[in-house]
Formats: C-alpha cells, sequence, structure tokens
C-alpha cells in the first residue's frame, strides 16, 4: 500500500458487479453521517449523542448504454427495483488500487436515475443504503 496523495484517475467505481468506472466522472458522498441528537436537557451547554447514520452516494457521469457493462444499462436496470447491489469504490493512492488501499463499500439500492440531453452532464444516480444488506463502511482493497 502507498500512502499520500492521489488523482481521481486512480479510482475505480463497481456496482451491481459491473466495472462503470469509465463512465463515472464525480462520487459525492462517501461515507456515513449520522443524526445529532441533543441530549442535553437543562444543561448550560448543549450535549449530543450520534443517532442513526446515513450514507446517500451520488454518482453523475457521461453516457454508456454498452451491453451489460455501460453505466446506463447497469443503473437504469437497478433503478427503483430495490435490489441490493454491492457498491464499491476503491482509491489507489498514486496508482491503480492494489492492496490494502483505501476502500470504500456497502450494500445499495439505486433511488434515482436521471439522464440530462446535455452531453456535459450526462447523468446522475443516488444511491441509498438497501434493507438487509451490508453496511457502508471504509476498509481496505
Amino acid at each position: 500500500m502507498a500512502t499520500g496523495k492521489t488523482h481521481g484517475k486512480h479510482v475505480t467505481v463497481t456496482y451491481n458487479s459491473q466495472d462503470i468506472s469509465d463512465d463515472v466522472k464525480t462520487i459525492g458522498g462517501l461515507g456515513v453521517s449520522y443524526d445529532e441528537v441533543d441530549v442535553s436537557g437543562l444543561e448550560a451547554v448543549r450535549d449530543y449523542v450520534a443517532g442513526m447514520g446515513d450514507s446517500t452516494v451520488v454518482l453523475t457521469g457521461s453516457f454508456d448504454n454498452t451491453a451489460s457493462s455501460g453505466a446506463h444499462t447497469v443503473l437504469s436496470a437497478a433503478n427503483g427495483n430495490n435490489t441490493s447491489y454491492t457498491l464499491t469504490v476503491a482509491v489507489g493512492i498514486r496508482t491503480a488500487p492494489a492492496g490494502g488501499d483505501p476502500e470504500f463499500e456497502g450494500g445499495y439500492i439505486t433511488t434515482n436515475y436521471l439522464v440530462n440531453v446535455d452531453p456535459a452532464t450526462g447523468w446522475t444516480a443516488t444511491l441509498k443504503p438497501a434493507f438487509g444488506a451490508a453496511s457502508p463502511a471504509w476498509g481496505t482493497v
């Protein structure tokens, strides 16, 4: 495992066992955010605990309807069907992802897939954690 800074060209994105890396242009929201639950009662300063976690991943990219592997083919088939698919985003450090590099992974459903007519924006997909699937988390390749 290398350490240091990296570049987006060293990131791979796999969804439903299909590598859609070449079609993905931006990835937003990798991680889990937690509700802030106020438990201060009558304290002078507010106190909080972390509540329920949520993870919304937003992908955007170029339109590609290549049979079985294009992002349009993969995401349009997954949109709204409530089937859990594993999302894996591996981040290579200064090169393609290798053992020990950071990886974000979890079971997701596609709740929104919209194609834009503007070729600069292509498509947008919103993914949310799937019921009963592996919780999203950071790990290593």
